[in-house]
């Protein structure tokens, strides 16, 4: 049985798990340091405010008799007391402070010093109102350092749940200890409850916001990555396309029109002498199932098969090339449910023969120099459907003669549909091809204008790549004078008869 290979999707959530812990760590160690900064300096004014309400009334309330001293001194010891008792909280956070600036705690282990530090400050408060320090109210102050731990950290619920828990345990733990009945005891949880509860309903709102904004920050990162990726790639995918040919006896033109920035389309050519002079030139037109990336990189792979094929016989007939393209096919792509229509060609401009063979491919239309046109239909099966054994190609020739003009293309031409629905089809390609065949100029590119008439007939975006391909064998003036072209419109179809097997 075949093993499974690793799971894109989950490559990719593990990733943005990464990035995203990162990020919030990072976040963290910033939102910790003000959260220990402002907590610091709001003890500290509390303290100072704290003592100076403590001595002047202690100040206005003194008569200065023979005691008067020793009320100040008691008084100031008193102050002292509460000073010290208010400063413990805020030595927790200078010293979380000055722990976290020096580097001492590792990122990992600063979101659980933000919760001992939460919970540490929040029991001090809770122990000295029960015993009376500093006239503590405890869970008011404990529930306000979670509020603002909240606030400022970017903690999930579960963070501040666990901190909540903590103080909700250690507030039951003091009630017990000082002797609280069941009645008192459930009555302070409630109460501690409903503080606690805001606090981490503010915890998981502002991470569900941050997590949501984190992702698209990454998505849109992504995509303006994948973007520029896919424009490189589209630059390479079409540097594999042949160079135009505009001289010589044998001229090549195309149209390309991916659906989305690269597609599954591709053609190849190779150029060598004739059998008695001329050149002789090889086409290969291969529409692979899909579109998009997945196609594109097909492409590639093939594009490296017909390189191999032609650097070892450069004369190769285009039904051994299609034998070996269905080899490749089937044992490389078909178990992913990847196949491929392919058109192969070889014409000799100094026999005036093409020969050609077809597996799977729309027919490609040979128009005559005299204004007919012909059906190159498709020989053999899709590329992979069945391995070599089963495989014929089945190899056709006919006359490519001075002026005459091969058109290729494939089915995105055909899938394309008009406001009505109706799909253009090999019977509406051919009636384009037809209106245009008796209306030469030397000037004239049938690839472009079939591709702007497809493109007219289809309504809405395209939903298949396309490319349209003509191949030509020059006409001199001399040889035009001896066709005698016949001048008109073949759009009613008489004149075009189908070569067949």
């Amino acid at each position: 049985m075949m093993k499974k290979g690793p799971s894109t999707r989950s490559l990719n959530t593990s990733e943005f798990a990464g990035e995203f812990e990162a990020h919030t760590l990072r976040l963290l160690k910033q939102r910790f340091v003000v959260f220990c900064t402002i907590g610091a300096i709001f003890g500290m004014v509390v303290t100072g405010i704290g003592l100076t309400v403590s001595l002047v009334r202690t100040f206005s309330d003194a008569s200065f008799d023979a005691g008067v001293i020793f009320k100040l001194w008691t008084a100031v010891l008193m102050a002292g007391k509460a000073v010290g008792t208010s400063m413990v909280p805020v030595a927790i956070f200078i010293a979380a402070l000055l722990w976290v600036q020096r580097g001492k705690v590792m990122e990992r282990s600063l979101l659980r010093l933000s919760q001992v530090v939460v919970v540490a400050v929040g029991s001090f408060h809770l122990i000295a109102s029960q015993l009376g320090w500093g006239g503590s109210i405890g869970w008011l102050e404990a529930s306000m350092t979670l509020l603002l731990a909240c606030i400022l950290l970017p903690w999930s619920a579960r963070s501040a749940l666990l901190a909540a828990g903590a103080l909700l345990l250690i507030n039951c733990i003091v009630r017990l200890v000082s002797g609280a009945g069941v009645g008192g005891l459930v009555a302070h949880f409630a109460i501690s409850l409903a503080m606690f509860a805001p606090s981490v309903l503010i915890a998981w709102l502002k991470h569900s916001q941050y997590a949501s904004q984190f992702k698209m920050a990454v998505l849109q990162q992504r995509y303006g990555e994948v973007r520029r990726e896919l424009t490189d790639a589209r630059r390479i995918h079409e540097a594999l396309f042949p160079a135009r040919i505009d001289a010589g006896p044998l001229r090549l033109e195309y149209q390309y029109e991916p659906m989305s920035q690269i597609g599954g389309d591709y053609l190849y050519a190779h150029i060598g002498p004739g059998v008695t002079g001329g050149q002789r030139l090889s086409v290969v037109l291969m529409d692979v199932t899909g579109h998009g990336i997945p196609a594109a990189l097909t492409v590639n792979r093939l594009h490296g098969e017909l390189e191999r094929v032609f650097a070892e016989d450069p004369t190769i007939q285009p039904g051994a090339v299609l034998c070996l393209l269905n080899r490749y096919v089937h044992l490389t792509l078909a178990s992913h449910s990847v196949f491929v229509t392919a058109l192969c060609l070889r014409i000799d401009s100094s026999t005036g023969v093409l020969e050609f063979a077809s597996g799977g491919h729309p027919p490609a239309f040979l128009i005559g120099v005299d204004g007919t046109v012909r059906e190159l239909n498709s020989t053999a099966y899709v590329l992979g459907a069945c391995d070599a054994t089963e495989f014929d190609a089945a190899q056709f020739a006919t006359e490519f003669g001075p002026g005459d003009t091969l058109i290729a293309y494939t089915d995105g031409a055909l899938e394309a549909r008009n406001r009505a629905g109706k799909m253009l089809g090999v019977q509406g390609m051919l009636r384009m091809v037809a209106s245009m065949a008796g209306l030469r100029s030397a000037d004239r590119s049938w690839s472009r204008e079939l591709l702007t008439a497809v493109e007219s007939y289809r309504h809405g975006p395209p939903a298949d790549d396309t490319l349209v391909v003509e191949i030509e064998r020059a006409l001199k003036n001399a040889e035009l004078d001896h066709a005698g072209v016949r001048i008109g419109s073949l759009a009613d179809g008489r004149g075009v008869s189908p070569v067949s097997p």
